[in-house]
Protein backbone atom coordinates (compact mmCIF):
# COMPACT_ATOMS: atom_id res chain seq x y z
CA UNK A 1 0.00 0.00 0.00
CA UNK A 2 1.43 3.33 -1.01
CA UNK A 3 0.55 6.48 0.96
CA UNK A 4 1.10 9.81 -0.74
CA UNK A 5 0.99 13.28 0.79
CA UNK A 6 0.02 12.24 4.32
CA UNK A 7 -1.12 15.48 5.96
CA UNK A 8 -1.77 14.01 9.42
CA UNK A 9 1.05 11.57 10.25
CA UNK A 10 -0.15 11.23 13.87
CA UNK A 11 -3.43 9.70 12.69
CA UNK A 12 -1.56 7.29 10.40
CA UNK A 13 0.86 6.30 13.18
CA UNK A 14 -2.10 5.74 15.51
CA UNK A 15 -3.77 3.43 12.95
CA UNK A 16 -0.51 1.54 12.48
CA UNK A 17 -0.28 1.10 16.25
CA UNK A 18 -3.77 -0.44 16.25
CA UNK A 19 -2.74 -3.13 13.76
CA UNK A 20 -2.53 -6.64 15.17
CA UNK A 21 0.09 -8.08 12.83
CA UNK A 22 3.39 -6.87 11.46
CA UNK A 23 3.45 -3.60 9.55
CA UNK A 24 6.62 -2.79 7.65
CA UNK A 25 7.83 -0.04 5.38
CA UNK A 26 10.37 -0.18 2.59
CA UNK A 27 13.37 2.03 3.20
CA UNK A 28 15.37 3.75 0.46
CA UNK A 29 17.44 0.61 -0.09
CA UNK A 30 14.37 -1.62 -0.43
CA UNK A 31 14.86 -3.28 2.97
CA UNK A 32 11.78 -4.00 5.07
CA UNK A 33 11.72 -2.22 8.42
CA UNK A 34 9.23 -2.72 11.25
CA UNK A 35 7.03 0.36 11.35
CA UNK A 36 5.12 -0.23 14.58
CA UNK A 37 7.98 0.77 16.93
CA UNK A 38 8.73 3.80 14.74
CA UNK A 39 5.07 4.85 14.89
CA UNK A 40 5.02 4.45 18.69
CA UNK A 41 8.18 6.54 19.03
CA UNK A 42 6.76 9.28 16.80
CA UNK A 43 3.64 9.51 18.96
CA UNK A 44 5.68 9.50 22.17
CA UNK A 45 8.30 12.10 21.23
CA UNK A 46 7.57 15.80 21.35
CA UNK A 47 6.06 17.65 18.42
CA UNK A 48 9.37 19.08 17.12
CA UNK A 49 10.61 15.59 16.21
CA UNK A 50 7.43 14.50 14.43
CA UNK A 51 7.04 15.13 10.72
CA UNK A 52 4.27 17.55 9.76
CA UNK A 53 3.59 15.60 6.60
CA UNK A 54 4.90 12.53 4.83
CA UNK A 55 5.34 12.92 1.06
CA UNK A 56 5.42 9.18 0.30
CA UNK A 57 5.45 5.96 2.30
CA UNK A 58 5.13 2.38 1.12
CA UNK A 59 3.58 0.19 3.81
CA UNK A 60 3.01 -3.56 3.88
CA UNK A 61 0.55 -4.97 6.42
CA UNK A 62 0.81 -8.69 7.12
CA UNK A 63 -2.81 -9.37 8.08
CA UNK A 64 -5.83 -8.76 5.83
CA UNK A 65 -7.68 -7.03 8.70
CA UNK A 66 -4.79 -4.62 9.10
CA UNK A 67 -4.74 -3.98 5.36
CA UNK A 68 -8.45 -3.14 5.53
CA UNK A 69 -7.88 -0.85 8.55
CA UNK A 70 -5.16 1.09 6.73
CA UNK A 71 -7.21 1.25 3.54
CA UNK A 72 -10.17 2.69 5.49
CA UNK A 73 -7.81 5.26 7.02
CA UNK A 74 -6.58 6.19 3.55
CA UNK A 75 -10.12 6.57 2.25
CA UNK A 76 -11.29 8.62 5.25
CA UNK A 77 -8.21 10.85 5.26
CA UNK A 78 -8.55 11.89 1.65
CA UNK A 79 -12.29 12.71 1.62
Amino acid sequence: MFFLNVQNPDALFQKIGECEGAVVYLDGDGARRDLKPVAAQMLTFGAPLRPREIPALEVIAERPGDQARLLRYMMDACC
